[in-house]
């Protein structure tokens, strides 16, 4: 009796070990036919007229076309593109903040306002009324009062000071410093002077020299060297 069950153990344990086998190859067969139809090359080009990324909520995140190429927050909200000619970017509201062509870049508040710019010819500042405050350029930088008045300049020769008619006030240069009243009469100088002696109306240069003049350019006090 023993044998017998241990026979018929035997037996259904044979038959469940070919069933197995039988499943395990049934598996392969099947790994190697998928194998088999899918590609295992990368295809050498796709073609399609667009793209699209889409968030777990279904909101579509990034489009990819022809012509552009745009980024949307959750909201779908877009917050940056591209363009052939230029780059954009949005804040949380959908006001354009800035902007980069080929001509420069530049950079907006939330009130669509230019505040600041950069470009091929030099840099800006603007305030909150679009007034520019300050202007550098290749050849100088400057800064304007909320009027839009030169208040104060540096070029390649020379640093200088306005008041709020415009008028030059002071000025340093590589000759010296000189003050200016307000009517732009030199009322002051230091560093290099040409002075001209009324006897003789000749004209003496002094490489460093402290001058004080009245209102007509007259000399009043002078130190020389």
């Amino acid at each position: 009796m023993d044998l017998e069950r241990r026979m018929e153990r035997l037996e259904r344990e044979n038959r469940w070990l070919k069933l197995a086998g039988i499943t395990v190859l049934g598996a392969l067969a099947a790994v190697v036919l998928v194998a088999a139809v899918i590609p295992q090359e990368t295809p050498e080009r796709v073609d399609a007229r667009g793209f699209r990324v889409v968030d777990a909520n279904g909101t579509v995140r990034v489009t990819m076309g022809a012509e552009s190429i745009v980024y949307a927050d959750e909201n779908g909200k877009a917050r940056a593109w591209m363009y052939a000619d230029s780059i954009g970017y949005a804040d949380q509201n959908g006001n354009t903040r800035a902007w980069m062509r080929a001509e420069g870049i530049t950079y907006l508040d939330e009130n669509g306002t230019h505040r600041a710019t950069m470009a091929t010819d030099g840099m800006g500042y603007f305030d909150e009324n679009g007034a520019p405050r300050v202007v550098m350029r290749a050849s100088a930088i400057a800064y304007y009062d909320e009027d839009g008045t030169v208040r104060a300049g540096m070029g390649a020769d020379a640093i200088g000071y306005f008041d709020g008619n415009g008028t030059g006030r002071a000025e340093m240069s590589a000759g010296g410093v000189a003050y200016y009243d307000e009517n732009g009469n030199t009322r002051a100088r230091l560093g290099a002077a040409d002075l001209i002696t009324p006897s003789t109306n000749a004209e003496t240069h002094y490489p460093a020299a402290v001058v004080l003049y009245d209102t007509d350019g007259n000399v009043i006090w002078q130190a020389l060297r």
